[in-house]
């Protein structure tokens, strides 16, 4: 949101305004205050504009300060799916569903086997309930 343009929707084609309560959620995560977002921002802009011109393609691995916060965003998101995996000794058939969904994803996107899929599960959701 640095001119107050509307996006268009990747997905649906459609123009809106960006989600300004994401992005305070995912600068908040490493500190951004309300007060320097249009600084981080335009940090951002600069270095895609940067990577645009230079026939490269920028990614969340561009702008590693913006990496850190989305992928801290997104694990705060997981949270509670993770901590059904520890929480429930029994789980029902919606719970065990979540944990299978996270498990196969470790598997068939970041090339862990089913056992170390589980044991990395259980040791997310241990640190977890030590918090």
């Amino acid at each position: 949101m640095l001119d107050n343009r509307q996006i268009r929707d990747p997905i649906t084609n459609e123009e809106r305004k960006p989600d300004e309560r994401f992005l305070r959620a995912v600068e908040e995560k490493i500190h951004i205050s309300d007060s320097g977002k249009q600084s981080f921002r335009q940090e951002v802009v600069r270095k895609a504009m940067g990577a645009y011109k230079r026939s490269e393609k920028f990614t969340l691995n561009s702008h590693a300060q913006l990496h850190d916060a989305v992928e801290q965003y997104l694990f705060e998101q997981r949270r509670d799916v993770l901590r059904m995996v520890s929480s429930t000794t029994r789980p029902d058939e919606e719970v065990r569903q979540k944990i299978s969904v996270v498990e196969r994803r470790l598997v068939d996107e970041y090339g862990y086997d089913s056992h170390s899929a589980r044991e990395t599960l259980n040791y997310v959701t241990t640190l977890l309930a030590q918090e």
